[in-house]
C-alpha cells in the first residue's frame, strides 16, 4: 500500500521512496509481532491445557479483569515467560541473604521460578483477592506453602517492604500508583542496598531521579518483545 500518492506502476518507486520503505517496514514489523503473539498464545495454551489444568494449576492464563475494574490503574495478570525469568535470576549474585518480593504477583509464576534459586524468602503481594486465591491454591497443590508466601495487599499501603531487598515488577500499575510504590522502594533503599527487577520498564524514569541508582543489566524477552532492567538503589 502506497502512502505518498505516487502511482504503483512506477517500477523503481518502492525501492527509492523513503516514505514507502518506512510503511513497508512498519507493515513487516506488524506481521512479525502478530506472528509472535499467536505463537505465544499457542505455547501458553498448550502449557495450560496439557500440563497445568489436569493438575488443578493455573500460572499461565491471563486475567485482565482488574485492569477494567480499576479503570487502568492496576494492570491485571499476564505472566512473564519462564525462560526469561531463568535468564533474569541467572544474572543475580546470591549471598544467601536475598529476600524477594514480587509486587503485583498475580497467579505466582515469578514466585514459582524464584523458588528454585537461593532466596532466603520468596513472597508476592497483589491487591486482587481472586488472583491471590489462585496463587495460594497453586502452591498448596505443589506443596510449596512453606517456601512461598502470597499476600493480599494494596501496594501503596503495604508496610513490610523493609523486610525485602529484591523487588520484581512487571509494569503492574499506571503512573499514579507507580509513583507511590517507587517512593516506598526509594525509602527502603535509604536504609539498605536493594535490587529492583523491572520487566517492561515503562516508568523507569521515576527510579532514575534517585542519584544512587546503578543499572546493572538490560535483558530482552524475545517472547513478549519487552526489555527488563535490573538495577540497584542505595
Amino acid at each position: 500500500m502506497l502512502k505518498c500518492g505516487k502511482g504503483s506502476r512506477d517500477g523503481g518507486h518502492m525501492d527509492t521512496c523513503k516514505r514507502c520503505q518506512n510503511v513497508r517496514q512498519i507493515h513487516k514489523k506488524e506481521k512479525i509481532n502478530m506472528f509472535r503473539r499467536w505463537k505465544r498464545y499457542f505455547r501458553f495454551g498448550v502449557q495450560y491445557f496439557l500440563y497445568e489444568k489436569p493438575k488443578g494449576l493455573d500460572f499461565t492464563m491471563r486475567d485482565l479483569s482488574l485492569l477494567k475494574s480499576s479503570r487502568g490503574l492496576y494492570h491485571g495478570y499476564s505472566k512473564t515467560e519462564e525462560r526469561h525469568l531463568k535468564e533474569i535470576f541467572g544474572n543475580l549474585s546470591f549471598t544467601g541473604e536475598e529476600r524477594l518480593l514480587d509486587i503485583g504477583c498475580g497467579k505466582g509464576v515469578v514466585l514459582l521460578e524464584a523458588s528454585a534459586y537461593p532466596f532466603q524468602k520468596v513472597a508476592g503481594i497483589d491487591i486482587d483477592e481472586r488472583l491471590i486465591t489462585v496463587a495460594r491454591k497453586n502452591f498448596q497443590i505443589l506443596k510449596m506453602e512453606d517456601r512461598v508466601e502470597c499476600i493480599q495487599a494494596n501496594a501503596t499501603e503495604f508496610e513490610m517492604y523493609g523486610e525485602y531487598n529484591v523487588f520484581f515488577l512487571f509494569n503492574p500499575f499506571a503512573a499514579p500508583v507507580m509513583e507511590k510504590v517507587v517512593d516506598k522502594l526509594i525509602a527502603v533503599s535509604g536504609e539498605k542496598r536493594i535490587t529492583v527487577i523491572y520487566h517492561n520498564p515503562v516508568y523507569i524514569e521515576l527510579f532514575r531521579k534517585e542519584k544512587t541508582l546503578k543499572e546493572t543489566h538490560w535483558l530482552y524477552d524475545k517472547v513478549k518483545d519487552y526489555n527488563t532492567c535490573i538495577f540497584q538503589l542505595g
